[in-house]
C-alpha cells in the first residue's frame, strides 16, 4: 500500500509540475529584457529571428517588455503587451502598422504580419494590419 501511495504522489507531482511550469503563452526566449513567447504554430527559429531583429532595431532596449509570436493560417501574429490607453490613441496607429510592416520585410521575407496590441495577459485589445 505504501508503494502505491508513493507512486501516486510521484505521478501527481509530475503532472502538477507540467501544469504549473508551462505557460499558456508558449515557450519563452529572452532578448535584452524583452520576453519573446512563441506558440507551437511557429518555430523556435522564427522566434529567434524575431528576437534578434527586436534587439537590432532597439525595440529590445533593456526595459522589460513582452511579446508573443504565433500564426493564423499564413499570417504571423506579433502580439505585444501595451500600456493602458495606448490603443485609444490613434496617433500610434501608424507606428504600430509600420512595425508590423518592418517585421514582415526584415524577419519573415514579406510574409503577412499583423500586430495585436494586448493586455498584460495577452488579451487582444486592438489589431493593426
Amino acid at each position: 500500500m505504501k508503494k502505491v501511495l508513493t507512486g501516486l504522489f510521484f505521478i501527481i507531482a509530475v503532472i502538477a509540475y507540467f501544469i504549473f511550469s508551462s505557460s499558456s503563452y508558449g515557450e519563452k526566449l529572452e532578448f535584452n529584457g524583452t520576453d519573446v513567447y512563441y506558440t507551437d504554430l511557429v518555430t523556435e527559429t522564427d522566434a529567434q529571428k524575431l528576437g534578434e531583429y527586436l534587439v537590432e532595431s532597439e525595440f529590445a532596449d533593456g526595459n522589460g517588455k513582452s511579446v508573443q509570436l504565433t500564426k493564423r493560417d499564413s499570417t504571423y501574429l506579433f502580439r505585444m503587451v501595451v500600456i493602458d490607453g495606448v490603443t485609444e490613441d490613434s496617433t500610434k496607429d501608424i507606428s504600430f502598422k509600420a512595425l508590423a510592416m518592418l517585421i514582415s520585410m526584415q524577419v519573415f521575407d514579406d510574409a503577412p504580419v499583423e500586430l495585436e496590441a494586448c493586455s498584460n495577459t495577452f488579451e487582444t485589445l486592438r489589431v493593426y494590419k
